[in-house]
């Protein structure tokens, strides 16, 4: 299959060459908990004007021989307009982006939508089971897989690789105008945050419309976002807080420029927003521990810290102090250790500047 070269144009870099278009919606004829279950999406040819809630089957089967399936909504307008994907749970041990996109939902009405937003409640769904970060094969080969730097994989050897190959080709890669994929730190805390690519500017434009605290300017392939805007479609990777747990002053943060981002695409009404600028960089720099044990922060997210900056002071087993830790630079933290026990290596933090 050839694909034509991508042309940007317009406020927002709205592609204007043609994609390979896939066919009709399939459903295969199953239900689950009386919710259809489709096995390729085409969100164009839905009837307009509803709310529809499928279960995706992705290719594939586990050691019992059964098949995952992927909660998905699809809010229709009545009118037509952009198309825009919302994922959550690429990495499936976190939680605010579940709660995002479904408060996101809750704040829609199909009958005032022009265009389309679709939403992938849960993505990773063997690591959700497991509750950890990962894909975890089914398999005696224990060998966990990192779905975001496979997203749009043309390998099909291991069964991590089909469980991407299939919800990229047959779920994501058609049916959005723009997308978000949403995750937290892991095993850190984030503030408000995005990786996203600067050197778009329909990108560049769309992430300063979520009021992040700061925007890492980063260029990906392999991830959700990185997969997207190499078809042409603008997309970032929103952070919102920690993993495992629900923080609800980040969430509405980030449902709140959900919902700026879709006026500013005329998806909905309503007046506009223009967030303070977030800090906006392209570099980082990591603190790791150098030994096992207690740590304990002496800074917060989005402290200003100078280079050689108290940052974090770590205990042994019986209580003495082992280490301080500096900061590499002048900048601002952006991620602090959660658990209070490293081991040599770990990420204590980081600072960006």
């Amino acid at each position: 299959m050839t694909i034509k070269p991508l042309i940007w144009g317009g406020a927002l870099g709205v592609l204007t060459s043609t994609l390979p278009v896939l066919a009709e919606t399939q459903f295969n004829g199953d239900m689950i908990q009386g919710k259809p279950v489709i096995t390729r999406l085409d969100v164009d040819s839905l009837e307009p004007g509803k709310q529809h809630e499928f279960y995706f089957r992705v290719a594939g089967q586990n050691n019992a021989g059964q098949h995952y399936y992927l909660p998905v909504s699809v809010l229709k307008g009545e009118a037509p307009g952009k198309k825009v994907m919302l994922v959550a749970g690429v990495h499936a041990n976190e939680m605010n982006p579940y709660l995002t996109v479904h408060k996101v939902k809750e704040r829609l009405a199909v009958e005032a939508l022009k265009g389309t937003v679709t939403i992938v409640h849960q993505f990773n769904i063997p690591g959700l089971i497991a509750n950890v970060r990962e894909f975890v094969p089914s398999g005696p080969v224990k060998v966990n897989e990192n779905l975001n730097r496979q997203a749009n994989t043309e390998d099909t050897r291991t069964s991590g690789q089909r469980y991407s190959h299939s919800i990229w080709n047959d779920l994501l890669k058609h049916n959005a105008d723009y997308a978000i994929d949403m995750h937290t730190a892991n095993p850190t805390t984030f503030p408000l945050f995005a990786y996203t690519d600067y050197s778009i500017p329909a990108v560049k434009e769309m992430t300063r419309l979520f009021g992040v605290d700061v925007a890492f300017s980063s260029q990906s392939q392999t991830t959700v976002d990185g997969a997207y805007n190499g078809i042409g479609v603008p997309a970032f990777t929103l952070e919102i807080g920690a993993r495992d747990v629900y923080e609800p002053e980040l969430v509405e943060r980030a449902v709140d420029g959900t919902l700026n981002f879709l006026r500013h695409i005329q998806l909905i009404e309503g007046e506009v927003m223009q967030p303070e600028l977030p800090v906006e960089t392209e570099h980082w720099e990591d603190v790791r521990a150098e030994f096992g044990g207690f740590v304990v922060p002496k800074v917060q997210l989005l402290d200003k810290v100078k280079k050689g900056d108290l940052m974090f002071v770590q205990y042994d087993a019986f209580g003495h102090e082992v280490k301080q830790y500096h900061s590499p630079a002048d900048g601002v933290v952006v991620q602090i250790i959660q658990n209070p026990m490293a081991e040599s290596g770990s990420q204590l933090g980081s600072v960006v500047y």
